[in-house]
């Protein structure tokens, strides 16, 4: 995968060129079994707004927004999914949760997020 410049991303497959125009793209990651691309998208880089998920012939398979009361973080794997992306609570403050941090399952099935347990 290569990264031209903040707008344009690709990559080679079977000697065909994938090129996507994205705009604000703050993070990319490639999933080997799954045979995605994942990208976290967002004006400020601090705050990504929106998770993308292409398969490699530059087709998108998922485009969602961060879940109620959570940021999008970094894009990871994990035991229990290949496709996590991390979000943190975004008022940790008022939360009755414990902890801040937690994985998210990407279900391209259900076109969802699934949280799936804390980030440490």
């Amino acid at each position: 995968m290569e990264f031209t410049n903040e707008n344009k991303t690709g990559w080679k497959i079977h000697d065909k060129d994938i090129k996507l125009n994205l705009d604000n793209v703050i993070s990319g990651k490639y999933y080997d079994n799954s045979k995605v691309v994942a990208f976290l998208i967002g004006e400020d880089s601090t705050n990504p707004e929106k998770l993308l998920v292409y398969n490699l012939n530059g087709e998108k398979l998922f485009d969602n927004s961060k879940p109620d009361g959570y940021q999008f973080m970094y894009l990871s794997s994990h035991p229990k999914a290949e496709i996590v992306v991390v979000c943190g609570i975004i008022d940790i403050e008022s939360s009755e949760e414990s902890w801040s941090d937690f994985y998210f399952k990407v279900n391209l099935n259900e076109d969802n997020l699934e949280r799936i347990g804390i980030a440490r």
